[in-house]
């Protein structure tokens, strides 16, 4: 009898054999000259992923076996994969934690964490957001603009976070990301002066002054 291993490698076996159909190797060269490496990379592009992650249907442990995977292409698709009814506060840490890079960190927070439990929410508001972790911070606001968890509730926080990492460009993108999507509940003149407050007030005023 087959095992559920010898199932999840022969549907990954499949699956990357579908992946290599739609390699796009232009793409592959463009990402190794902007420094992305260190894992198996196919450049295909995020909306053709998500088509070919719909044609697996829902399966968390098969996509928790994808993510585990040093190839790009995998871990996006686990994203679309996963169910989002069966993430905890813990594994949401997991997700983000072996994402390996920012685009995937991105895929994981839209297709999955922003439809995860409020609890998985509540966890990011009341701690993510208040630790020392940047990329957990990033990934918070990258899903929590996605929720319905309050804006007037994070600006606070978004706040705190663009004094805590003066310099990080990444926490001040996701920031200048979750104000661009919440525009008018805050004011401007409210984020820190620091580096990264000022690129959020700056981009913000060149989109709606």
């Amino acid at each position: 009898m087959e095992t559920k291993i010898e199932n999840f490698t022969s549907r990954m076996a499949a699956l990357m054999g579908r992946l290599r159909r739609e390699m796009n190797g232009a793409v592959v060269e463009s990402m190794q000259r902007a420094g992305v490496r260190g894992m198996l990379n196919y450049g295909v592009s995020i909306p053709t992923l998500r088509a070919i992650a719909r044609e697996q249907g829902s399966d968390h442990a098969f996509a928790r076996f994808l993510f585990k995977q040093q190839v790009r292409e995998l871990r996006l698709a686990a994203a679309s994969i996963a169910e989002p009814s069966r993430v905890t506060p813990s594994e949401a840490e997991e997700w983000v934690a072996g994402a390996g890079s920012l685009e995937i960190v991105d895929e994981v927070a839209m297709c999955l964490l922003s439809r995860a439990s409020v609890e998985v929410h509540r966890a990011m508001t009341d701690s993510w957001l208040r630790g020392e972790d940047s990329l957990r911070c990033y990934a918070s606001l990258m899903t929590l603009n996605r929720t319905l968890i309050p804006a007037e509730e994070l600006f606070p926080a978004i706040y705190d976070l663009l004094k805590r990492f003066p310099e990080d460009r990444n926490v001040a993108r996701a920031a200048l990301a979750y104000s661009t999507f919440h525009y008018g509940a805050y004011a401007l003149e409210e984020f820190p002066d620091t580096p990264s407050g000022r690129f959020v007030r700056e981009e913000l005023h060149a989109l709606f002054a």
